[in-house]
This record gives structure tokens, C-alpha cells and sequence, in this order.
């Protein structure tokens, strides 16, 4: 039997997402997910450009209506996806503090300086630069389950968004960054966070997840262990898209078991 989990995904309960979270649960159940969340956005920077203080208050509601329905056939997680904790921290406590989520991603979904659509080639080369180091403090900072998609920027930049099937017009070389890079997989081990592998990458123009292989097996050579998966999904037809591909390149990459979270400790999960 193969295990299927998806860890990332979003409803109507964020700005972009296109269906109710219901339809989202029944789809993963469908398919025979295992193990599922929704993270719907809390980004911190615009929390208050958009209702997400109602939006967390619908989600908790959400999650335990999807729990109601489909707990007997799938692990079911109270998630949410925490975006720029850093430019508000005092504001990303006070919302951990009151919401008893089980799962918690944190990302990074623009920089200080940039934001990752339309940038020029020459413009990535400090968007990616300005993007690490950002998350690497992020990471220092701490207070979530596992740092999602960490080369999200890479979607964006050299992609034609123009095509019904984006693909890229010209690739990225992120070797430079690899020193903060690793500094970033080591202050995740170090902290007990895990690394997601995201899907979306695969089918937004990267061809491969995010992050991909190479950074996967890096992190396991400097000894991580704990690793979620999702679909960043935004729409009924992407949940768990592309998830068993990730789940093989983990097994390639030596990985035996991914992980979830409840209650914000790890639940081990063997593929």
C-alpha cells in the first residue's frame, strides 16, 4: 500500500484559495491520503489587509468539522501556514499563543526588498541573497513545526507565468547561497524543526520540489531526520499532487519514514 500524506493545503480560509475546506478533506479522502492538513495563510505582514483574524477563528471550526467527517479513514491535523513571522513577531506569539494548532509551516513568501514575481534575472541574484538570510533568521527565530518550501523564490524567478503550463526560461544557479544555506539546515536540526518537501514546484514550472534532491540529501548528511510533504495546494485538483513523487526521491535520498504533528511533536510516519 502506498502512503499518501499531504501536509499543505489551502481553502477559502486564505486570500487565494479557491474552495471550502470540506471539498478540499473529501478530495484528499478520495484519493486515500493518510494524513492531512490544512494551513491556511496567516501572513503577518498583511494580517490586517485581509480578515485572518476571522479566518483563524473559522478555521478551528473548519478542522473540526473535517475531523467530524472523514477521522474515521484519515489522520486529521489543525494546521496553518505562518508567513513573515519575522517583520511582526510580537503578533505571531500572541497567535500561537491562542490557537492550540498541531502543525504550524513557517515561510518566507516575499523579502523585505522583494517580491518574487516579475523579478529580472540580475534582480534574483540579490532576491535570492536578501531570501536565505531572511530565513535563516526566520529559523533562528523558531516558533513553528517545519520550514516550508525553502526555495520558494526560485518559482517565480525565470519562469514565463505567461504559458497555461509555466516553464522556465532560463535556471537558477543557488550554489553560491549554499554556506547560509546550511546554516539554515543546521539551525532546523538543531532546533527540532523539520524540512518540508513541497510538490508544488513540480507542477509551477521548477519541474522538481522544493527544495529538491540535492538540498534534501544535504540536509540528511548533516543529520536530518525529520521531513513533512505537501501539495501546497490551492484548489480541489492539486491536493496531493505529485506527493508520490516526493515520497520516491525521499526513499532515493534515504529517507524511511517522513513525519506530522500533533500537539506540535512529532508523529513518524514510515513510506
Amino acid at each position: 500500500m502506498v502512503t499518501l500524506i499531504d501536509l499543505h493545503n489551502h481553502s477559502v480560509l486564505s486570500p487565494d484559495g479557491c474552495d471550502l475546506p470540506v471539498l478540499m478533506a473529501e478530495r484528499a479522502c478520495g484519493l486515500g491520503v493518510t494524513h492531512f492538513a490544512l494551513t491556511d495563510h496567516i501572513e503577518i505582514d498583511k494580517f490586517d489587509e485581509w480578515d485572518y483574524a476571522g479566518a483563524v477563528k473559522k478555521s478551528r471550526a473548519a478542522y473540526l468539522e473535517i475531523k467530524e467527517r472523514f477521522g474515521d479513514k484519515m489522520e486529521i491535523y489543525y494546521g496553518a501556514e505562518l508567513g513573515q513571522a519575522l517583520y511582526n513577531t510580537e503578533l505571531a506569539d500572541k497567535i500561537l499563543a491562542e490557537n492550540d494548532f498541531d502543525f504550524v509551516l513557517g515561510s518566507q513568501h516575499r523579502t523585505k526588498s522583494f517580491k518574487y514575481m516579475g523579478v529580472s534575472l540580475e534582480e534574483s541574484r540579490l532576491l535570492l541573497k536578501e531570501y536565505f538570510e531572511e530565513v535563516l533568521t526566520l529559523a533562528e527565530w523558531g516558533r513553528f513545526c517545519s520550514l516550508s518550501h525553502l526555495t520558494f523564490p526560485l518559482r517565480f524567478i525565470g519562469v514565463d507565468w505567461q504559458s497555461e503550463n509555466p516553464k522556465r526560461k532560463y535556471d537558477i544557479d543557488i550554489s553560491v547561497h549554499r554556506a547560509v544555506i546550511d546554516k539554515i539546515l543546521e539551525t532546523i536540526i538543531s532546533k527540532e524543526i523539520a524540512l518540508e518537501v513541497n510538490s508544488s514546484g513540480i507542477r509551477k514550472g521548477l519541474g522538481v520540489s522544493m527544495p529538491d534532491a540535492d538540498i534534501v540529501r544535504r540536509y540528511k548528511a548533516l543529520g536530518g531526520k525529520m521531513i513533512t510533504v505537501g501539495s501546497d495546494a490551492h484548489r480541489v485538483s492539486d491536493v496531493a499532487a505529485d506527493i508520490p513523487q516526493c515520497l520516491e526521491m525521499l526513499k532515493d535520498s534515504g529517507f524511511g519514514e517522513v513525519c506530522a504533528f500533533r500537539k506540535k511533536q512529532p508523529v513518524f510516519i514510515e513510506i
